[in-house]
Parts: structure tokens; C-alpha cells; sequence
């Protein structure tokens, strides 16, 4: 038993470290420092991430499945064409998703949750203020989780989770120009949750995602990447 036990865990790390490569790679991938048919030896990934083959191929079966990642006739994993409709869809879908979300949150809401939210704001407008854009990711994600952590929904908290995989989380860390408009549509957000208005929550929280998705798309293209 305790030999199985410990083949269970051998595995389940190395499917975690896999997946964590794999999400390194797809950043490298949308942020175009990977480009449209390059070969991703596995050998290489295996020395840039100092692990064995295994985690490797599990990252690349992640990325071949969400149609990053292809295989040319040589069996070689490359790099595959990113495609605006891809991009915008994985923003919108879970848009959606937080959307619904913050429309349950808002009927859920409390003071001390209204207060956190407020604070993380201010923390993300004192990085911003300050020049400080590696904070802003981090701040961003954790103003995220909190208000779909508000919906109190494991079902939904679940489903988020899966598709987020998808959505780049250093964007802000990337795209800084971006982060103004990103902090003003955090707090109308807040706003509409504390005034109690569960369907403009959900609303914004969906147009936050999309425009989102449309400012990476064009922030790709200003940077060469081409979209198909």
C-alpha cells in the first residue's frame, strides 16, 4: 500500500510540475517570445526547466490538446498559429464565467468583503502610481479570486479555474499601458456589488474581460505577432 501510495504522489507531482511548464510556455506563447512554428525540443525544455522528459511531455500533451502546440511530419512539437478568435474567445468565455460571479457575489457581499476588495484597488493604484508593474499581475489575480470566492459557488469557482488556464496571467505585467482602464473598471465593478446591483456587476465584470481580450489581441499585433 504504501508503495502505491508513493507512485500516486509521484505522479500527481509530476503532472503539477507539467502543468506549470505548460503555463510558462503558453505566456511565451501568447506574449509572442515563442513564435508560429517553432520547434520545442524537449530536450531543451528539459535543461531550461531542470526536470526529466516526463513533465515535459505532459506539458506538451496540455498544449497539443488546447491547440497551441502542434506536431509537423517529423513528429517535432511546434508551435501552432495563434488565432485571434482563440485569443478573444478564452477572455469572453471566462468573462462569462466571472460575470456570473460577481452577479452572486453581489447578493453575498459583506462589509469585510466590500473592504478587501476596496483595499486591494488601492494597493493596485499605489503600484500603479508608483511605477511597480510586477505587483500589478499578482494584485490583479488576487482581486479576481476574491470576488469569485464571494459567489461562494465551488461548482463555479471550479469552472473558472479550468478556463483561466487559458488567459495570461502577467498581462497587466506586459501590457502596463493597459492598467489604467483595467484599476477604473475594478472599481466601477466594486461600486455596482456595493450599491447591490448584481446584473451591472455581472455586465461590467463580462466587458472587462472582453476589452481585455481585445487589448491583448492588439498588443500582439503592435508587437509583430501575427494573428490568423
Amino acid at each position: 500500500m504504501v508503495a502505491d501510495r508513493d507512485l500516486g504522489e509521484s505522479a500527481l507531482q509530476r503532472r503539477q510540475l507539467g502543468t506549470q511548464i505548460a503555463a510558462v510556455l503558453r505566456q511565451d506563447i501568447l506574449f509572442g517570445r515563442l513564435s508560429t512554428g517553432a520547434k520545442l525540443s524537449q530536450q531543451e525544455l528539459c535543461e531550461r526547466f531542470g526536470t526529466s522528459r516526463m513533465p515535459v511531455r505532459d506539458a506538451l500533451r496540455e498544449l497539443v490538446y488546447s491547440g497551441m502546440v502542434t506536431t509537423d511530419a517529423g513528429r517535432h512539437a511546434v508551435v501552432a498559429p495563434i488565432k485571434r478568435a482563440d485569443v478573444l474567445d478564452s477572455f469572453e468565455i471566462e468573462g462569462m464565467l466571472s460575470g456570473w460571479a460577481a452577479r452572486k457575489a453581489t447578493a453575498l457581499a459583506t462589509e469585510d468583503d466590500l473592504s478587501q476588495l476596496q483595499h486591494l484597488n488601492m494597493l493596485m493604484r499605489d503600484a500603479l502610481d508608483g511605477g511597480d508593474a510586477e505587483r500589478l499581475p499578482t494584485l490583479n489575480w488576487q482581486f479576481h479570486r476574491k470576488i469569485n470566492r464571494m459567489a461562494r459557488s465551488p461548482k463555479l469557482l471550479a469552472a473558472i479555474r479550468l478556463m483561466s488556464v487559458d488567459v495570461p496571467r502577467d498581462y497587466l505585467a506586459e501590457v502596463p499601458d493597459w492598467a489604467p482602464r483595467s484599476l477604473s473598471e475594478h472599481e466601477q465593478i466594486v461600486t455596482a456589488i456595493r450599491e447591490g446591483d448584481g446584473v451591472r456587476a455581472e455586465r461590467l465584470m463580462v466587458d472587462h474581460f472582453t476589452s481585455s481580450g481585445i487589448g491583448l489581441a492588439e498588443f500582439l499585433e503592435r508587437r509583430g505577432v501575427r494573428l490568423d
